[in-house]
């Protein structure tokens, strides 16, 4: 008897013992839609439907590894199961008081630099953080997500980041990457300083990365809704300037960049959202100069029927909405619009109207 409580004793000390509430939501959409595009033999409409949706599972308690929080995504894109329908992140909070231990499902990233990333998009890992002031310590690690044969060491990628925080608003990092299917270490070292912080603040940086070497500074104003930045890579001798003007006209947001380590040295944006009397309103325009230059916008219309029944109406020119839609403003949205929805729109108007019935 004496034995099987000692056993038991270790059991409970060896498996993680939970005490959670999970919750769901969900919501599947069944989508029409009608599009007038600029095809090679002229304009004319394609028609299609698809179903869309995702299960969103919520997790959070105790266990004997600390706090719980969780969230496990199930996405079902377009009627079909991608390789990554399945995504999420659980996490032990405060293990032994220090340690935040994650489980990740095509989510895993650690903070890369200005001169190297971290190489985790869309990443199956574990990462685990350590703080212990002024220290902050990151581990993450993906091995080869296939069920096939893999070497652990090759086929995985790491990432180990180090963040020191200093009286006077000064930061120390440090970074060092493996990539997957090679045994070599990439590794940056940076710091930066804030010495003025009103009634504007000051950031001035620097990092080196081996064969490259960054300087550089940003400016906010007007709590923060004026950012000016720029910095210049001494090895290559490429600079970039650029200002964001967000929130100084409500709903309004305006981007400009000068970057000569880009093709299209010049881009920028504008997004604004207006009020309507039926339904929203967004709009959005963007330009890139280098080798030609590209020009591209749209004009949204969305509007709830009730009862999960929408409809979307978009008037789009020469720019690549799905990568928009997606990942937001970028260079990307205009030079790939040469193949959007398998027809080329560069300098062109297309449409469509989206019905969506959801439940």
């Amino acid at each position: 008897m004496k034995k099987l409580g000692l056993l038991l004793v270790l059991v409970l000390l060896i498996v993680p013992a939970f005490a959670a509430n999970i919750n769901t939501s969900s919501w599947i959409g069944v989508g029409f839609h009608t599009r007038v595009l600029p095809f090679s033999d002229g304009y004319g409409p394609a028609w299609g439907t698809w179903a869309s949706g995702n299960i969103n599972y919520s997790l959070s308690g105790s266990s004997n590894l600390g706090s719980v929080n969780g969230n496990v995504q199930i996405d079902v894109a377009g009627a079909s199961l991608g390789s990554n329908w399945v995504s999420g992140t659980i996490t032990f909070s405060k293990v032994a008081g220090l340690l935040d231990l994650s489980f990740h499902k095509g989510t895993l990233d650690v903070s890369g630099t200005q001169l190297l990333g971290s190489g985790f998009s869309g990443s199956t890992g574990i990462k685990g953080v350590v703080g212990v002031a002024p220290l902050t310590l990151t581990v993450g690690y993906a091995p080869a997500d296939t069920w096939w044969k893999s070497d652990l060491v090759n086929d995985s990628v790491l990432a180990l980041r180090g963040d020191v925080s200093l009286p006077f608003a000064i930061s120390l990092y440090g970074l060092i990457t493996k990539g997957a299917r090679t045994t070599s270490l990439d590794y940056a070292v940076g710091a930066s300083a804030t010495p003025i912080t009103a009634p504007v603040s000051l950031t001035v940086f620097g990092e080196y990365a081996g064969s490259e070497q960054l300087v550089g500074a940003t400016v906010k104003a007007l709590g923060g809704k004026v950012t000016v930045g720029g910095n210049y890579k001494l090895q290559a001798g490429k600079y970039s300037v650029s200002a964001t003007v967000d929130g100084v006209v409500p709903n309004l947001k305006a981007y400009v960049e000068y970057n000569t380590a880009e093709l299209y040295t010049l881009w920028g944006y504008v997004s604004a959202s207006l009020p309507v009397p039926v339904g929203s309103l967004s709009l959005g325009a963007a330009l890139a100069n280098g080798t030609d230059t590209l020009l591209g916008g749209f004009a949204k219309h969305s509007y709830s029927f009730g009862g999960g029944v929408t409809h979307d109406l978009l008037v789009g020119y020469g720019f690549d909405w799905d990568d928009y839609s997606a990942n937001g403003w970028n260079r990307g949205n205009l030079t790939g619009a040469n193949d959007l929805w398998g027809v080329n729109v560069t300098g062109k108007v297309y449409l469509e109207s989206k019905l969506m019935i959801g439940f």
